[in-house]
């Protein structure tokens, strides 16, 4: 054609290069994938003309090597021999959970996160088929995460309808009930979503904070839980931020980093509750208080908090941390190695270098024994763990069961068991959320490319597939779900008192607190609690109970409970020191008096003069008071005519002139003292000098 362009080809052509294995060709995706490319090629309304029914729908989704069908995975694991497992829920009904809970009528909920890892962030062009884009540069979407409601609507224990509670959530990760509706976390905010009309859809979202960490998408804040304070407790990873702010902006909480966090859930608080460098991605409370949580990439599985960071921060003995970290290098025995390099671990390999979830058995229903265990998964390993919880003095120690040293809880022959969170419900059954991906790996130091929220570009990350598993002991005794109405507080307090079952008697307690009502009975299971000490120490107030915190104090074993005294005196700290020069143990106390002084500075000359006049047991006190002011104390008190004479008999005592003198160069700017300073300068040369 003259001048214009020639007619364009109208055939098509379909090429597929298997190989010549045989068996490629019964590999029914790929048998699936000939027969549509034929019918496309020849131009068929229909692509799947040629395809027999077997070949398609559940055939398609779980080929072989892929995601096993639901109810075929538990053939592939090995169960603890004391529990059956059976499913809960499973896709198309839920999509990557994350993480689950259940609320006061004792409904199943699921946080769902097909964002994961990426969310809406922009990526390259290289990496836009793992970034959530539509296509390169195109992110003009609504977020699709979600929190649903899933109802078993004909007894068969398997989840067959869901209500979605709140979607259009960027990266959700962990939710609590609150109110007339739902926390949920999803870094950089945390949200408030309720229900005012009751129909079980959130019709207002209100944001509680922002600014939270994101630089990670693994490490942001997660697993939240109630504490019996009121406050909401979780955990965080090193996606720290500087400044947590309010919802709206207007007011800053300060920096947030790896361990463990607190809030107020109507926005007025936030806080960092114990601090640990890593990644920490599990949570519990018991019933009687502690604070429990799990953080692999340190190095040490499971930690107990023995003092949070605000006691911390009123004082403490040097090195002191608030938690105690009960599984340093735990090995790990997986049913089964991977040499794939996708697959395998990237750091702390041969121990739980993903270790997830945390839940410490309190659900009444299985046998003694037990009772306080800690249950943890490794997604990366197929596997969830179990160990024995006994207390340790202030803290706690853990183990395996006896004989099972060389196994594991729940272990995995199938790839796709991915376990990333343990929850015991309110029937005192243990719950596993399956990720059932196997990209479970985040980021990979190996060398391959990293998007925009540091996660490896893996194009084979799944976002559809998810299950939660059941886990029950065959001896289980039944525990009695109660629905609890919100108002119907002496049916909360009933039991707050009498339930069983730890989230049962948690949910009462979130319920009367939400009223503004503190009831619970809880004691402590360690036979000495660094808390009890603290608040011992806060509440005394007289030269008495002084005596008793200082035997309390010498009597100590371990740092933390004397940390925790330092802590509690902290705000009456020139009267403790005062207290501890004249006591009757007071050769013992040094190292509290040298932790209280900082917080007593500024009654320097107070305390001077109490030097002069204690007994000469006290010289020790005495000279750590002595260095300690001169050393920590930048500005000089005025030297008045009682300060001075206080300096001149402690320059006389040849026990005290040497900690003395840097007292008197830094404060006697006058050189009122001159003549003592001479002299006892001298006593030092003519030491110096004696050659015996």
């Amino acid at each position: 054609m003259s001048g214009g362009t020639p007619d364009l080809p109208t055939y098509r052509a379909f090429t597929c290069i298997p190989g010549h294995w045989y068996k490629n060709f019964s590999h029914n995706g790929i048998r699936t994938a000939i027969l549509r490319g034929i019918a496309w090629a020849g131009k068929r309304e229909n692509v799947d003309e040629f395809c027999k029914p077997e070949e398609l729908g559940a055939a398609l989704r779980y080929v072989e090597g892929g995601a096993p069908r639901p109810q075929d995975l538990p053939k592939q694991l090995e169960v603890h021999p004391e529990f059956d497992i059976s499913l809960v829920a499973a896709e198309p009904l839920i999509n990557n959970p994350m993480n689950i809970n259940w609320d006061e009528k004792g409904r199943l909920w699921v946080v769902e996160t097909p964002e994961y890892p990426n969310g809406l962030r922009q990526a390259n062009v290289e990496s836009w088929m793992d970034s959530g884009s539509v296509k390169p540069g195109q992110y003009e979407r609504e977020p699709m995460d979600r929190v649903s409601i899933l109802t078993d609507t004909d007894g068969d224990g398997v989840m067959d309808k869901k209500q979605v509670f709140a979607d259009k959530i960027e990266l959700a990760t962990s939710s609590v009930f609150y109110k007339n509706g739902i926390i949920v976390c999803a870094a950089p905010d945390i949200w408030y979503f309720e229900d005012t009309n009751g129909d079980d859809k959130a019709d207002k979202r209100t944001k509680l904070y922002t600014n939270l960490g994101t630089r990670d998408t693994h490490a942001v804040i997660n697993n939240m839980r109630w504490g019996l304070d009121g406050w909401v407790y979780a955990t965080h990873g090193y996606s720290s931020t500087d400044d947590v702010k309010s919802g709206d902006g207007s007011k800053g909480f300060g920096p947030i980093g790896s361990g463990v966090v607190r809030f107020k859930p109507d926005g007025s608080a936030f806080e960092q509750y114990c601090s640990r460098g890593g990644n920490t991605w599990g949570l519990d409370i018991t019933w009687d208080g502690q604070v429990f949580y799990t953080q692999p990439t340190s190095g040490v599985l499971f930690h107990h908090v023995v003092l949070p960071e605000y006691v911390l921060a009123k004082g403490k003995l040097p090195g002191v941390t608030s938690s105690n970290g009960l599984l340093p290098g735990e090995p790990t025995h997986p049913a089964m190695q991977w040499e794939k390099q996708a697959y395998v671990q990237i750091d702390q390999v041969g121990s739980y270098t993903a270790g997830a979830g945390c839940a410490i058995y309190e659900g009444g229903a299985w046998p003694a024994k037990w009772n306080y265990g800690y249950f943890v998964t490794e997604p990366t390993l197929n596997i969830v763990s179990h160990f024995q919880v006994e207390p340790d003095g202030v803290t706690y120690k853990a183990h395996r069961e006896p004989g099972r040293e060389q196994t594991e809880f729940i272990r995995s022959k199938n790839l796709w068991f991915r376990p990333i969170e343990v929850r015991v419900g309110p029937d005192g059954a243990l719950y596993v959320v399956d990720f059932c991906n196997q990209a479970i790996i985040h980021n990979d130091t190996r060398g391959p490319t990293h998007g925009p929220a540091n996660a490896a570009v893996r194009p084979d990350r799944d976002h559809y597939y998810g299950r939660i598993w059941k886990v029950q002991h065959k001896q289980a005794k039944k525990v009695e779900v109660v629905q609890l109405g919100k108002a119907d507080q002496d049916k909360q307090k009933e039991m707050v008192a009498a339930a069983i079952n730890k989230h049962q008697k948690f949910t009462a307690n979130r319920l009367l607190l939400e009223q503004g009502i503190r009831f619970k009975v809880v004691s402590s299971s360690v036979t000495a609690d660094a808390m009890t000490a603290f608040k011992a120490a806060l509440m005394a107030s007289d030269a008495r109970s002084l005596e008793q915190v200082f035997t309390s104090y010498v009597n100590a074993t371990e740092d933390w409970t004397r940390s925790a005294i330092v802590a509690g005196l902290s705000d009456k700290a020139d009267g403790a020191i005062l207290s501890a020069l004249s006591s009757s143990q007071n050769e013992s106390l040094g190292s509290l008096v040298g932790a209280l002084l900082p917080a007593a500075l500024k009654s320097s000359d107070k305390l001077v003069a109490a030097c002069t006049s204690a007994d000469s047991k006290a010289d020790v006190l005495k000279i750590t008071i002595l260095r300690g002011i001169a050393q920590q104390l930048n500005e000089a008190p005025v030297l008045t005519p009682a300060l001075t004479d206080a300096l001149k008999k402690l320059l006389a005592q040849p026990a005290l002139a040497a900690a003395t003198l840097p007292l008197v160069m830094k404060w006697d700017k006058g050189g009122a003292l001159a003549g003592e300073v001479k002299t006892q300068l001298a006593k030092l040369d003519a030491t110096l000098a004696d050659n015996a």
